[in-house]
């Protein structure tokens, strides 16, 4: 399956970018004239630019149809050279994506990323470019094995392509996804990326494109052992692969086919390989081939045919060191070390077996250490069993020595593990317990302070009552009274018992007043909103040179008198600090509530202050913070010489009395 996912992402990459291995001429005498005559074509261009761009298609066409990396590095370097000095920016970054795709090639992934990145930060505006450079680079994640970048880079070239509504690149773009949800052993996520793909092809009548999508879909299912599924795919990958007679696409259906049938009807599997086999007769498919030989002689090794499953699984070996094919490499030399020792012929099962590890690539275990030793044992003589038993018992002894360590050796490590877990889940517990109850500390504190703050407010407030009550029904009473005695003797028209009256007038007001202020009668009454219209009315009667301007937003406010009665009391003393220290004509008070969110707003055009000089000993606005500690609020001042502008922002959810 890896291998054949493979040649799915060169398929992809060939039908959306740069096919590098397409057609190539058939001898050097056909490449050396086709040199010759591009040579003879530049000198008659005179323009810098157009040698730029003569030498960029010829590079393309060096790469895409000679397979010729050599010469397209020549030419893309002149192409380079000219639109450098034609200053031809767009044909420069293009030449960077051309150095990208070569680097790739060659597997220098670094210098290759850097060209794409140069690319791609130049034609960030050109989705369609752009695209190009960012397929390379998710190619390159790809081969490196970073498949989450990968994935990333095709859903950002994905999401250019439906902006474009190309509707090919999405179904190309899809495939590449899937391979690498293949890789990663998502193998539900592939399929349904395949699946998608296959809508889209069908839709846009690519046939080649839906057999290869078809195969690629039975492939998941037989990796994910439902062969019923991944023969049904198969079938209609090579049904249409047939209908438009496409030799590639009709050999890989036909080997995976086989390949399902190996284990429960080996007839059926070897007559869809022979079929296979014939097809890719005269074809230089040898991935295909590799694969097709491999499972033929599977096939003869179980049919008890060994020559014949060894002559196939030499060609499969031939082809696979000519592509350096490692891990067919790798599989085969097993395979014809196990047929080899079948007949007894130790010394070639022995070669064969030490190809197998080289190519594994890893450290030999004692295992392997006893399969090739008794292989070199029977190769040397055939005659010592007795001597072969013995040293099988004696490596018997030393596995058992070896396990019985072993055994010893992971028990002791699961103790040192589970007491290490241990400590460490007793410390985190430890630390959970002190966090908690460091919380309750703090919780209980804060519950503490905000008894406390209630109670000096809700002790204010009844202050305030009793002293407006006392003005009221007291002073007031008794002004009214003096009034009336004196009102009494108008009758002789004594000039300073008008004064006397009139004076008494301005007291009566003047205690109203201050027993309004101290609990206004519209806020007992009413509402906040009522309360601070009527306060700031009421300001505007005796403060004839400053207007206070009051504005109100937004929904019902619907909270406690208690929240009501603070929220009112901050408004008023930030108030009365503007009128008596801001020098300011205009002062605006503004509540809005908005989405259980109040904030209340008061502005001046005064003198404004240095805030960093003010102290928290000044009793209103010290009275002003703790309201706004009570109500869980938050405050923000701002002022300059321009004025001063405190706003309160309130959560409704996160009052205490909620």
């Amino acid at each position: 399956i890896v291998t054949n996912l493979r040649i799915l992402r060169a398929i992809v990459l060939y039908a959306l970018l740069i096919p590098l291995n397409v057609f190539a001429f058939q001898n050097k005498q056909t490449i050396q004239k086709y040199k010759d005559s591009i040579a003879v074509e530049l000198m008659e261009i005179i323009s810098d630019s157009l040698r730029a761009g003569k030498y960029y298609n010829e590079a393309n066409y060096a790469m895409r149809r000679l397979n010729d990396l050599k010469l397209g590095r020549t030419y893309i370097d002149s192409a380079f050279y000219y639109s450098k000095k034609s200053n031809h920016k767009d044909l420069e970054a293009k030449c960077h994506f051309m150095y990208g795709v070569l680097e790739r090639v060659e597997g220098n992934y670094q210098k290759a990323l850097e060209h794409l990145d140069t690319n791609i930060r130049y034609f960030k505006n050109d989705s369609t470019l752009m695209s190009y450079a960012l397929f390379q680079v998710g190619v390159i994640h790809n081969e490196t094995g970073n498949y989450e970048k990968s994935l990333k880079t095709y859903f950002d070239i994905l999401k250019i392509f439906e902006t474009k509504k190309d509707s090919f690149a999405i179904a190309s773009t899809l495939n590449s996804i899937a391979v690498i949800n293949g890789q990663m052993d998502r193998n539900d996520e592939a399929i349904d990326n395949f699946k998608s793909a296959v809508i889209i092809f069908e839709a846009l009548d690519k046939q080649r494109d839906m057999s290869n999508t078809l195969k690629n879909i039975g492939e998941m299912y037989l990796i994910k052992n439902d062969v019923k599924q991944a023969r049904t795919y198969l079938e209609r990958s090579l049904e249409i692969a047939k209908e438009i007679d496409q030799v590639h696409a009709k050999s890989m259906a036909l080997h995976i086919l086989g390949k399902t049938y190996l284990d429960d009807e080996p007839q059926t599997a070897f007559r869809y390989l022979s079929e296979a086999e014939a097809e890719l007769q005269g074809t230089n498919f040898n991935n295909v081939k590799i694969s097709v030989f491999r499972d033929l002689g599977a096939y003869y090794t179980s049919q008890n045919n060994d020559d014949t499953a060894i002559r196939y699984y030499q060609k499969a070996l031939e082809i696979a060191e000519m592509t350096n094919d490692v891990p067919s490499l790798r599989d085969l030399n097993k395979s014809l070390s196990d047929v080899y020792f079948k007949q007894s012929d130790y010394g070639k099962a022995y070669n064969y077996q030490k190809a197998y590890i080289v190519y594994k690539d890893s450290i030999l275990s004692e295992e392997k250490i006893k399969a090739v030793n008794q292989l070199q044992i029977q190769f040397e003589t055939e005659k010592k069993e007795k001597e072969i038993i013995a040293q099988e018992l004696q490596l018997n002894k030393q596995e058992e020595a070896y396990q019985k360590k072993q055994v010893q050796y992971n028990y002791m490590t699961g103790i040192a593990i589970f007491l290490l877990l241990t400590s460490i889940l007793i410390f985190f517990g430890f630390k959970q317990r002190q966090k908690r109850k460091t919380q309750e500390i703090l919780t209980l504190k804060r519950e503490h302070q905000i008894k406390t703050l209630e109670a000096l407010i809700e002790g204010e407030e009844n202050e305030r009552f009793r002293i407006a009550k006392e003005l009221h029904d007291g002073v007031n009473g008794d002004l009214s009274a003096i009034k009336y005695k004196l009102s009494s003797l108008m009758e002789m028209n004594n000039k300073v018992i008008k004064e006397a009256i009139a004076m008494i007038d301005d007291s009566c007001k003047q205690v109203r007043a201050i027993s309004h202020d101290l609990v206004p009668p519209s806020l007992e009454n009413f509402n906040l909103v009522e309360a601070t219209e009527v306060y700031c009315n009421n300001l505007n009667e005796t403060h004839s040179s400053t207007e206070i301007v009051f504005q109100y937003l937004g929904d019902a406010i619907a909270v406690s008198k208690k929240v009501e009665i603070n929220m009112f009391r901050i408004i008023q003393e930030l108030v009365t600090n503007s009128l008596k220290h801001a020098e300011a004509t205009v002062v605006n008070v503004q509540i809005s509530n908005r989405n259980a969110h109040i904030q209340i707003t008061v502005e001046d055009n005064g003198i404004g202050f240095n805030k960093d000089e003010v102290t928290s000993k000044g009793i209103g606005l010290g009275n002003v913070q703790s309201r706004v500690e009570y109500l869980n609020a938050s405050i923000d001042l701002i002022s300059n010489e321009n004025g001063t502008s405190y706003t309160i922002d309130i959560d409704i959810d996160q009052l205490h009395d909620n």
